[in-house]
């Protein structure tokens, strides 16, 4: 990219840019100097969190509470409408008061000398201004918008007027010296309450600090430093009050909440105290510990009794059965350890009285009457030991039976005490829980009532509210380099927009993108009509220089003529209005003050316009007139008195025919032709364009050049498309492009400028001022 060449397009506009600048700064100035300053009043305050668990009743965990050491109920609480409705009420921002410090400057005050009270509800305030003057009468206030005045008498403000919501008064300082305020002019602004609580919404601005736990910040942007202040601290006090209000409530709930606990708690502790007696007394318990001892030892005892019955059972069913089997003359064991004292005793007996019975046979002998009666004794005493055993063994069975039901009576209890320890112990633990909860709500209790009696909020304030003087709006600064790139902006977009959408050739690059093997003859600069025909063989002008340069371009271009005829340069266009004519009326002065001998034809039938450049009638005779009568000789139609160059001939186009392109077509033209390489050195023909009509395109075969005109500014690009069309149809021959009237003092960065020109100008002698004069 070329950067200088994209500078000097935009830089030839340098006085809209400048203009742009003017105004957008000016028009910053004004609205600095008008509006009133916004400043930020800031606040900062602490809420301490752990002082609040100190009154809860239930403990929460270090997670739990690092969760709840964000701020956004407070913050919820502050930003709520009716909250900071209260705020609006207690600061009383439905009504705002000004001094008119200039006629485009309002300045707020905090304490203008009158005072307005609403006789309505603030809700239903009208959305109104009034301009306020005070004078020796009372006051005169003014609704700026329909010019209706209002007159108070007095100070006193005792006096309603129909249609106006307040009463006004001076205020107590300013009664002593009324004549003193005459001379200043205030204005006082109305509006309802959902008005002003929207404004100070959109005004504050809460938030929370991460990196310093419990802190909110409290930012107030207004005009008024002092009333910002003033909210911020209503803010502040209204928050300590809800803090604690809340707190009481919390007091009361928390001392209600835990009476009421207290009261469960006391018959849900009777309760189980009751359920444990009744227990106790159901299973014969009086202390557990020894229903315990009790219950193993009665089982030990019944099993070890048991044990000694079977012992005793075993024991008698042997001796019984030994008593049966021993002979009668054999001895009885005594030896049975039977608990039978009567068994025992009789075994003696009849082991003795058996002694006696061996004494007796050893004796008497056998047949003895005492030997057979003690033997008759004997077996009568041993049927009475069967008969006290089998007795003694039926006592036994039987105490057997006894044993084994209490034995069963005994382990059952003894299996049951885990179970009975467990319900008793359960009871016991759920007393011991409802005994220590009931201790403990009645110790939270107690510092409940302690706490309320000492209630404080938990709210610090750690800076008071204070303003920024420095303007955060309207910033000059940032205003003014806003207002800079604004102004510079603008125009730079339009220009920007315009130069995209621009569909004009404005340079050779435009062509050259288009059509990049059709070479750049030259250039036409624009030029005023007294310089028009300003292109003698000694003139200095631009147009004479650039048509030169033009003329030395074209003959690059023409074919090498051995047969020396003269060369055919043809002048066309796309469109009407381009200077094909103009410039092919200057390439013919130029080149015949080269002492060529030049003919210049008017092809262009339908509408000829070089007979305005020589001021002759556009009906004189020409080549119409050749062509629809070929007995005729075209050399009389020729114009030579020409005041431009003695060798120079014109052939005008003649009266428009009816049928140019059939006169066109037929073989005068080209025996004009062909007649006129012989006599003139160039022939230069001025055709219709080529877009338009097809008139040029029937005889383009004759020239040796095409110069095709474009015109700065004016051409459309999609015109070059049908030079590439033409060429590749063969439809014009050896092309080469013309710029026509370019513009001097714009073309800067289009690829023209002055250094495409070479301009003559004789040096000048400056004059001292006072030769100046002396000519004059």
């Amino acid at each position: 990219m070329d950067f200088k060449k994209e500078f000097l397009k935009y830089f030839q506009y340098w006085p809209w840019f400048l203009a742009s600048l003017i105004i957008s700064i000016g028009a910053a100035f004004y609205y600095i100097k008008t509006v009133p300053s916004t400043y930020q009043t800031s606040a900062l305050i602490l809420i301490d969190k752990k002082q609040e668990d100190k009154n809860k009743i239930i403990t929460i965990s270090s997670d739990q509470k690092d969760k709840e050491d964000n701020l956004e109920d407070e913050i919820r609480l502050i930003t709520s409408n009716d909250f900071l409705l209260k705020v609006v009420k207690s600061t009383n921002l439905n009504v705002r008061y000004f001094e008119k410090v200039d006629k485009l400057k309002g300045k707020y005050v905090n304490a203008v000398p009158f005072i307005l009270n609403p006789t309505v509800s603030v809700d239903s305030l009208p959305l109104i201004s009034y301009d306020v003057k005070i004078n020796s009468e009372g006051f005169t206030l003014t609704d700026p918008n329909t010019d209706i005045s209002y007159s108070f008498s007095g100070y006193e403000g005792k006096q309603t007027i129909d249609g106006l919501p307040f009463t006004i008064q001076l205020s107590d300082k300013a009664k002593k010296n009324p004549s003193f305020y005459f001379e200043n002019e205030y204005m006082v602004s109305l509006e309802p309450t959902d008005i002003a609580l929207k404004n100070l919404k959109s005004s504050l601005i809460v938030s929370s600090d991460e990196k310093s736990k419990g802190t909110i910040e409290l930012n107030h942007i207004g005009t008024s430093p002092v009333r910002s202040r003033q909210i911020l601290s209503d803010i502040i006090v209204l928050l300590d009050k809800n803090i604690v209000i809340n707190k009481q409530k919390l007091y009361i709930n928390t001392v209600n909440y835990l009476n009421e606990r207290i009261k469960n708690f006391n018959k849900e502790k009777d309760s189980i105290q009751s359920s444990k007696e009744k227990f106790l007394q159901k299973n014969d318990i009086v202390a557990m510990d020894n229903y315990i001892v009790e219950k193993t030892s009665d089982r030990s005892l019944k099993n070890e009794s048991s044990m000694l019955n079977e012992k005793q059972i075993s024991l008698t069913n042997f001796a019984i059965n030994d008593v049966r089997n021993s002979s009668a003359t054999s001895t009885l064991g005594t030896d049975y350890k039977l608990d039978a004292p009567t068994v025992n005793q009789m075994l003696i007996n009849y082991n003795s009285r058996l002694l006696e019975s061996e004494l007796v046979l050893q004796r008497a002998g056998k047949n003895n009457p005492a030997y057979t009666a003690l033997m008759t004794q004997l077996k009568v005493q041993k049927q009475e030991i069967l008969n006290t055993l089998e007795g003694y063994l039926n006592f036994l069975k039987q105490t057997n039976r006894i044993n084994k039901t209490e034995q069963s009576v005994a382990n059952s209890k003894a299996k049951s005490i885990p179970t009975k320890d467990k319900i008793l112990g359960n009871i016991n633990s759920n007393l011991q829980l409802k005994e220590e909860t009931y201790v403990a709500l009645l110790q939270k209790r107690e510092e409940a009532v302690l706490n309320g009696a000492i209630i404080e909020s938990n709210l610090k304030t750690l800076n008071s509210p204070e303003t920024n003087y420095s303007a955060i709006f309207p910033q000059p600064k940032s205003f003014m380099i806003g207002a800079f790139l604004f102004g510079f902006l603008i125009p730079f977009g339009i220009f920007y927009i315009n130069f995209r959408l621009d569909t004009k050739i404005h340079n050779e690059e435009d062509i050259q993108s288009v059509v990049p093997n059709v070479p750049i003859l030259g250039f036409i600069p624009k030029i005023s009509d007294d310089e028009k025909l300003d292109n003698t063989a000694n003139s200095r002008s631009l147009i004479a220089e650039a048509t030169r340069t033009l003329c030395s371009n074209i003959t690059y271009l023409l074919p090498r003529n051995k047969e020396n005829k003269g060369s055919v340069i043809l002048f066309t266009s796309s469109i009407q209005g381009e200077g094909k004519s103009f410039c092919a009326f200057h390439n013919a002065i130029t080149i015949s003050n080269l002492n060529k001998k030049v003919l210049l034809i008017g092809v262009d039938l339908r509408n000829p316009q070089l007979h305005e450049y020589f001021n002759i009638d556009r009906n004189v005779l020409g080549l119409t007139n050749y062509l629809s009568n070929k007995s005729d000789d075209w050399k009389e139609f020729l114009q030579k008195d020409t005041n431009f160059s003695n060798n120079l001939d014109v052939l005008f186009s003649g009266e428009i025919p009816p049928n140019p392109t059939q006169l066109l077509t037929n073989s005068n033209f080209e025996s004009l032709i062909e007649e006129a390489r012989n006599l003139y050195d160039y022939i230069i023909l001025d055709t219709a364009p080529v877009q338009m009509v097809s008139d040029t395109l029937n005889f383009s075969y004759l020239a040796d050049v095409t110069a095709f005109v474009l015109k700065y500014d004016y051409s459309e690009k999609n015109t070059l498309a049908n030079i590439n069309s033409f060429i590749k149809k063969e439809q014009l021959k050896n092309i080469g492009i013309i710029i026509n009237g370019v513009n001097m003092k714009t073309a800067h960065g289009y690829g023209y400028g002055r250094n495409y020109s070479y301009q003559y100008q004789e040096a000048k002698v400056k004059k001292p001022w006072y030769k100046k004069i002396l000519s004059k």
